[in-house]
């Protein structure tokens, strides 16, 4: 849908210029009634008319960041404007449109805004549809129509009343004109359409004839194009505009029929996405906002009142004494009865054209039916008593429907298979998949163009409803109609978007478990490793652990030492097993309380200690290592239990673990031999007795660490 209107569509089509950021300096701007002459160096001539608001602000932003003034001198005609500055009377104009006939009078500017032009015409026809338009005489759009519009013919006026009587008379079709000339032709009863957007229209431009005053120009076009003074300019334009289009209401609402103290009664009927209770529970939608919109520009006193049904064809009011002024949506295509003490209502205005579309699930039949003529044998869904509901009954006479009660459950029945097709319009379609992020329903696109009714308001068939009729028709070429539908639709690649950001949550999850899976991974390689390497009953290292290390050398400063229990399995056999290995934990903690470093478990009762102990600290470490109590609660018996060690001291050889560990378990057993002595320390002296002793035997025996661990 697209309709042009005047007082908000001129928001994008304002302001469009190169951008600079650079900083000028600033000084205030003055106007002064006009000269001849400048009344000193830095004041220049600007021609313009007086209702130019636009020029004069473009100048005074000027001043504002320069140290440059001007004078204003008011020509009513736009020629003479263009004379004054060829003729070298004044210095500057601004807002006009370049050509290649007044490149050769005129030194331009760069493009510093588009100036709204408007298309005044009695009923609010399209440019396409005009053979004859007029325009003001000396403007560019002669050129611009002959050149762009070679099959439109173009009359030239230099006076409005002249051009209302030709529009009048059917002498042209419609006139453009600039936004200067929008308050006159409205108030002669004309209807103003925005075509910056439809014909093509070249911004404006500032102009002198002076050659000194070409690097002047390029001044400006810096200031005019900064950001902050296009956003100014825009501003102005819709101010300006905005106060027209109220002010042209309000005379309207003013010379009609219509008693502005008594509220006007508005029934809204339910039809998403045209009118809904929100989240919040409020009316909202397209149709409440146009009467919204159209209440506010009037100032009128409105009174909403929301009705939960669905058809659009059909409507029977609520059966009380409420009388109402209009009611929305309706359809072109019915009559409604029931309205206002049973007169008809007259339909006026079209505001929303709606695009009959047909729906159906993803993937089925593609391209099997083109028209809905052909849809015979299949399972077809409409709302009950609904627009187009009515046309496919027309369609096809013989057909069995399925009906639903609103939009929302005829697609639910496409999703649940109940039927096939769906017949529905493509706003309502497309807003109720985006809201419910529904991808399994598509409208088929190989269907083609059925039916396109229009959404209008309708009035009672009274003097005030006719009253209301004319001021709701002439209220909506004010309306930004294009802005209010679309703030009701998806953005037209919202499938698209909603998959990329499905896709990033996908790939979110994947590595998220992968992320999981690497964590999990890692934990079950740490839990396998310290399983590997400790001991289940004791959580000392094991004796793996130690066999990892066994051809490393003991390390500087580190001292090793053999353990073993005595008479452990007197412990087990008397006591039983589960004593055993309490004795077993009570040693380990031990261990663990008295020495800081590696402690590994490496037989039943053998202990191997690798940590960092000097000599010295051994008298003290040794004792509390070589006798502990163990209390057998059960049998309330303590027993006094001992271990036997072979200690080799730090730095005195640079042997394997493997090799230390055999020489530490023959100390070992000799302290097991000695009934006073509970530790044999190994020192270099020791070492080559030991080695002396049992030279045949070492040489005999297969390595230690093999043999324990």
């Amino acid at each position: 849908m697209t309709r042009k209107n005047i007082w908000m569509k001129h928001i994008w089509s304002a302001v469009i210029a190169v951008v600079y950021s650079f900083s000028i300096e600033t000084v205030r701007a003055q106007a002064v009634p006009a000269s001849s002459q400048t009344a000193q160096s830095n004041t220049y001539l600007v021609s313009a008319n007086e209702r130019d608001f636009l020029a004069r602000f473009i100048f005074s932003t000027i001043s504002e960041h320069s140290n440059i003034n001007f004078e204003y001198v008011h020509y009513p005609e736009f020629g003479a404007r263009l004379k004054a500055v060829q003729t070298g009377q004044i210095d500057f104009a601004a807002n006009i449109t370049y050509t290649r006939a007044r490149s050769n009078l005129f030194i331009f500017s760069q493009p510093t805004n588009i100036e709204p032009t408007y298309l005044f015409s009695q009923k609010g026809q399209s440019f396409e549809s005009m053979n004859t338009v007029g325009t003001s005489m000396y403007t560019a759009f002669t050129d611009i129509i002959q050149k762009y519009y070679p099959n439109k013919r173009v009359i030239d006026f230099n006076n409005n009343d002249v051009a209302y009587y030709a529009i009048k008379k059917g002498h042209i079709d419609g006139y453009i004109g600039t936004f200067l000339q929008l308050e006159e032709f409205l108030n002669a009863g004309f209807k103003a359409t925005q075509i910056n957007d439809q014909v093509s229209i070249p911004p404006v431009s500032i102009i002198t004839n002076k050659e000194e005053n070409r690097a002047l120009l390029r001044r400006f076009n810096l200031i005019i194009s900064q950001e902050t003074v296009q956003k100014q300019l825009r501003e102005k334009l819709d101010e300006y505009i905005s106060s027209i289009a109220v002010k042209h209401l309000r005379q309207l609402m003013h010379d009609s029929d219509i008693d502005g103290s008594l509220p006007i009664r508005i029934l809204l009927t339910q039809s998403k996405p045209y009118v809904f209770l929100n989240d919040a529970g409020n009316v909202a939608g397209i149709s409440v906002d146009f009467a919204k919109q159209i209440c506010a520009l009037n100032a009128l006193k409105c009174q909403f009142t929301y009705h939960s049904v669905q058809p659009l064809s059909k409507l029977t009011l609520p059966e009380n004494d409420i009388e109402y002024d209009v009611i929305t949506p309706v359809s072109s295509s019915y009559k409604l009865s029931h309205f206002k003490r049973g007169l008809p209502p007259v339909n006026h205005k079209t505001y929303v054209n709606l695009e009959g579309v047909i729906a159906k699930r993803m993937g089925y039949k593609d391209q099997v039916h083109k028209h809905v003529s052909e849809l015979f044998s299949e399972k077809v869904g409409v709302i009950a008593n609904g627009i187009f509901a009515k046309i496919a009954e027309q369609l096809l006479p013989n057909k069995e429907f399925i009906y639903f009660s609103d939009s929302e459950n005829l697609l639910n029945g496409l999703r649940n298979r109940t039927i096939d097709y769906a017949v529905t319009d493509r706003v309502t379609l497309n807003k109720i998949l985006y809201d419910k992020k529904t991808f399994d329903i598509v409208e088929d696109p190989y269907f083609s163009d059925f039916y396109t009714p229009e959404l209008q308001f309708g009035f009672a068939d009274t003097q005030r409803g006719r009253a209301l009729s004319q001021l709701f028709s002439r209220t909506l070429d004010f309306v930004d109609a294009e802005s209010i539908t679309l703030s009701y639709q998806p953005p037209s690649n919202w499938k698209e978007v909603f998959e990329q950001k499905q896709e990033q949550q996908r790939s979110f999850v994947v590595n998220l478990l992968l992320v999981l899976l690497a964590l999990v991974t890692l934990l079950f390689g740490f839990v396998t490793n310290h399983r590997a390497n400790h001991d289940a009953l004791t959580k000392l290292r094991n004796r793996h652990s130690l066999n990892r290390i066994a051809k490393q050398s003991l390390g500087k400063g580190n001292c090793l030492i053999y353990i073993d229990l005595n008479e452990f399995k007197h412990v087990n056999d008397t006591y039983g097993h589960s004593v055993g290995d309490q004795v077993l934990k009570c040693y380990a903690k031990l261990l663990n309380k008295v020495i800081d470093g590696n402690i590994y478990r490496i037989g039943g009762d053998e202990f191997v200690v690798i940590s960092p102990i000097n000599e010295g600290s051994l008298k003290f470490i040794l004792p509390k290592l070589e006798s502990f109590e163990f209390v057998v609660r059960q049998q309330h018996v303590t027993l006094q239990l001992t271990a036997s060690m072979g200690v080799f001291l730090s730095d005195v050889s640079d042997l394997t673990i493997k090799d230390l560990l055999v020489y530490t378990d023959l100390a070992m057993y000799e302290a097991k031999g000695d009934a006073v002595t509970r530790s044999v320390i190994i020192d270099k002296y020791k070492l080559e007795t030991i080695k002396r002793m049992h030279h045949s035997t070492l040489h005999s025996l297969p390595p230690k660490l093999d043999a324990v661990v």
